[in-house]
């Protein structure tokens, strides 16, 4: 299931990834971004995982190839996680992204929405 969540506006997507995702679920998330790349030069992605159970094996391929196609038109990209295998899928696709992507755990998700909205001048 992917989430919508309240903190998007503007160039800024924040969603929560919970359950199982199937190729609709990253359909769906996948044309939201693809609407902001199209309206701003950047755009900025919080990613949380939480009780992520599976993923349909195509949509992740197709969501890779998503990312490799476009990682020039990300900003600020921060994964929040839970696992072991969340983390290691952010090193893997981090060379992809203009700016690379920032892990981080799922007690510091705060820290992680706060520098994908401000930057760096308000993260400590």
């Amino acid at each position: 299931m992917v989430e919508i969540l309240p903190k998007s506006k503007e160039n800024k997507l924040a969603v929560r990834i919970s359950g199982e995702l199937t190729i609709a679920d990253f359909d769906t998330y996948r044309n939201l971004l693809r609407e902001l790349m199209q309206q701003y030069e950047e755009a900025h992605l919080y990613y949380e995982m939480v009780d992520v159970k599976w993923v349909h094996p195509v949509a992740a391929i197709e969501n890779a190839l998503f990312d490799v196609v476009h990682g020039l038109d990300y900003g600020r990209v921060a994964m929040v996680g839970e696992k072991w295998w969340q983390e290691l899928a952010a090193k893997l696709i981090s060379p992809v992204k203009k700016y690379g992507v920032r892990y981080y755990d799922l007690e510091e998700k705060e820290l992680a929405m706060q520098w994908v909205l401000e930057g760096e001048q308000n993260c400590t």
